[in-house]
C-alpha cells in the first residue's frame, strides 16, 4: 500500500520562526497607516479598559473581525479533528493536516493585518480585557497539569492529580488552547507597540505549536518551557511600557514558576539548579531593596511589596488543582451517565 505523503518537520519549524519574524516586521511597517485610527482612541481609564479600540463599534470593522475570527476558529478546529483521526507522521516528518494548519494560520495572520490596516478594530471592542488574559492563564495551567508526569510540579516532585482529570485535560487541551490562541489573536488589532509585537510573536509561535501537533516537536520539553517562560518577559515589557510599576510582579512571579517547576524539566544537576536559585534570589533582593528605584518605570518597589512575586504562582498552582479536580468531577458524571 502506498504510504501517505509527508513533509519535513525541520522545514516546518524554520517556516514557523521565519514567518513569525516576517509578520512582526510587516506589522511594524504598516504602523504609520494606523495613525488616523489612533487619533480617535479614547483616553486610558484603568486596568479594566482596553485602550486600543475605536470609540464606538463600526459596521465594517465589526463584520470583518467576527467573520474572519469565526472562519479562523472553525477552520482550525476542523483541521485539528482531522489531524487527531489521521495516522501519526514518522519521526522528523509532518502530515497533510499539519501542513494545512500551518497554511491556514499563516493566511489568517495576513488577513488580520489587512483587516487592522483597513478597519483597525478587533474583538476587544465587544469582549472584556480579562477574557483574553484569562484564556491564556488557563492555557498555562493546562500545560502544568499535562507536564506534571514528566517534570513534577514542585522542585521536580510529581503531585497527585486525579487521573480522570488529567485524561480529560489531555483530551480537550488541543481544542481549548487553539481557541485561546485564536481568540487572543483576534482580540487585539495588529498594533506595533513593543508589547503588541512581542505578544503577536508569541501567538504566532503558539499557532506553530498547534499546527505541529502529533509531531516530536510538539512535546519537546525545551520548546514547551520556552513557550511558558516567554510570558514572563512579555508581561514585564507590557507593564514597563504602561508605567504602572508592576513589572517586578509579572517578571518575578512567572520566573518563580520557572525555578519551582519548569526548570526541572531542563536541568538535572542540583549544582546548576542552586545557581539558578541564587541568581533569582539576588535579582529579587536587588529589585525590592529599592536599588532599582525608578528603573524603567518611574516608580519604585520596596520590601513591603515583595509579596507580589507570589501572586501569580499562587493563582496558577491553585488553578492546577481546581481544574484537574473539576475535570475529574465532570468526567465522572459523564461516565456515570453513560453507564
Amino acid at each position: 500500500m502506498e504510504s501517505k505523503k509527508s513533509y519535513s518537520l525541520k522545514s516546518a519549524i524554520w517556516f514557523v520562526f521565519l514567518f513569525s519574524l516576517v509578520m512582526v516586521a510587516a506589522t511594524r511597517l504598516v504602523s504609520p497607516l494606523l495613525e488616523p485610527f489612533r487619533a480617535t482612541l479614547l483616553p486610558d481609564s484603568g486596568a479594566s479598559w482596553y485602550y486600543w479600540k475605536l470609540p464606538h463599534p463600526e459596521l465594517w470593522a465589526s463584520n470583518t473581525m467576527w467573520v474572519l475570527y469565526l472562519a479562523h476558529q472553525i477552520t482550525v478546529w476542523v483541521l485539528i479533528v482531522r489531524l487527531k483521526n489521521d495516522d501519526r507522521p514518522d519521526a522528523g516528518r509532518i502530515g497533510k493536516y499539519n501542513l494545512l494548519l500551518l497554511i491556514a494560520n499563516a493566511v489568517f495572520i495576513v488577513l488580520h493585518l489587512v483587516q487592522t490596516t483597513l478597519f483597525y478594530d478587533a474583538l476587544a471592542q465587544f469582549t472584556p480585557v480579562m477574557s483574553s488574559q484569562g484564556s491564556v492563564i488557563v492555557m498555562l495551567v493546562m500545560m502544568l497539569i499535562l507536564l506534571n508526569s514528566r517534570r513534577g510540579l514542585f522542585f521536580g516532585k510529581k503531585v497527585y492529580l486525579p487521573p480522570l482529570g488529567v485524561a480529560a485535560t489531555q483530551k480537550i487541551h488541543g481544542f481549548y488552547i487553539s481557541w485561546a490562541v485564536v481568540f487572543t489573536f483576534w482580540f487585539h488589532p495588529m498594533e506595533s507597540t513593543l508589547g503588541h509585537l512581542l505578544g503577536f510573536f508569541y501567538l504566532f509561535l503558539l499557532m506553530g505549536q498547534m499546527s505541529l501537533a502529533r509531531t516530536s516537536w510538539h512535546t519537546k520539553i525545551g520548546w514547551l518551557t520556552f513557550l511558558e517562560v516567554f510570558v514572563a518577559f512579555h508581561g514585564a515589557v507590557v507593564a514597563i511600557i504602561s508605567g504602572n510599576g508592576m513589572w517586578p510582579m509579572f517578571f518575578f512571579g512567572f520566573m518563580m514558576m520557572f525555578i519551582v517547576t519548569q526548570l526541572f524539566g531542563l536541568i538535572k544537576s542540583w549544582l546548576a539548579v542552586a545557581g539558578v536559585f541564587a541568581t533569582y534570589a539576588t535579582l529579587v533582593l536587588i529589585t525590592y531593596s529599592g536599588a532599582l528605584s525608578g528603573f524603567l518605570t518611574g516608580t519604585s518597589v520596596g520590601w513591603t511589596d515583595i509579596h507580589q512575586i507570589t501572586w501569580i504562582p499562587i493563582i496558577l498552582y491553585g488553578l492546577v488543582f481546581v481544574l484537574a479536580w473539576l475535570f475529574a468531577g465532570i468526567g465522572a458524571l459523564v461516565k456515570k451517565k453513560k453507564a
